[in-house]
């Protein structure tokens, strides 16, 4: 295997060890003997991530310890690749505002999915909880957001899902960002149903749908 194999495999292990000091300590070690935070964010950081996705995927690894691996990443990458990053560091993928909708208290999976986004290279603002549909479409306006993510997981709440969608076609602003929906009671065809750009059955599944919306959104560009 190459070195480069060999580091994402290590780091892919060292998120979810559990320890994040080793991390961090480890990430330091790797950058400090010449490879740029750069280089090591793209090649090795986020290599890792998608392999713990993937084991995630494969039910080889479970809720839990997806994100103690997402909080060590985030750590990792708060402490060691953003300090030594040069010329404004890594090129965001996209800005992703994520918000419970209207009637909605619960945040574990919203908070989920907003972690991985953010270890993931997005800018992710987060609303928070129990949102209105006209503060999320002026919120995503005011900070020029390329996607617009809404959580749900009750029955009753899911209708602001759709009146978000409503509103954003109703104000013209259906080419200034995609609308993805998710949580518990969501399916596909809900989402197909009123009119949404994508459908993130789970964290990791949001992220993927989170970046080939942007792949289409440069090629429309």
């Amino acid at each position: 295997m190459t070195l480069k194999t060999n580091l994402i495999n290590e780091f892919t292990h060292l998120f979810l060890s559990g320890n994040t000091q080793v991390a961090v300590d480890r990430s330091r070690q790797v950058i400090d003997g010449g490879m740029s935070a750069l280089d090591f964010f793209e090649q090795v950081f986020s290599p890792a991530m998608e392999q713990v996705g993937d084991r995630f995927g494969r039910l080889e690894i479970y809720l839990p310890e997806l994100i103690e691996a997402a909080d060590i990443a985030r750590e990792v990458s708060e402490q060691v690749i953003q300090p030594n990053l040069e010329d404004g560091g890594v090129t965001k993928r996209g800005t992703v505002l994520i918000a419970s909708v209207k009637g909605d208290l619960h945040d574990i999976g919203k908070n989920m999915v907003a972690l991985m986004l953010d270890v993931n290279g997005f800018e992710v603002i987060d609303m928070g909880v129990d949102v209105g549909t006209r503060e999320i479409i002026d919120r995503a306006k005011e900070v020029n957001a390329d996607i617009v993510g809404l959580s749900s997981l009750m029955t009753t709440s899911m209708p602001y899902m759709k009146e978000v969608v409503e509103m954003v076609k109703g104000f013209g602003l259906k080419d200034k960002f995609a609308v993805i929906v998710g949580g518990a009671p969501i399916t596909p065809q809900y989402s197909d149903e009123i009119g949404a750009d994508a459908f993130g059955r789970d964290a990791i599944e949001a992220v993927e749908k989170c970046i080939d919306l942007m792949e289409k959104r440069k090629r429309v560009d």
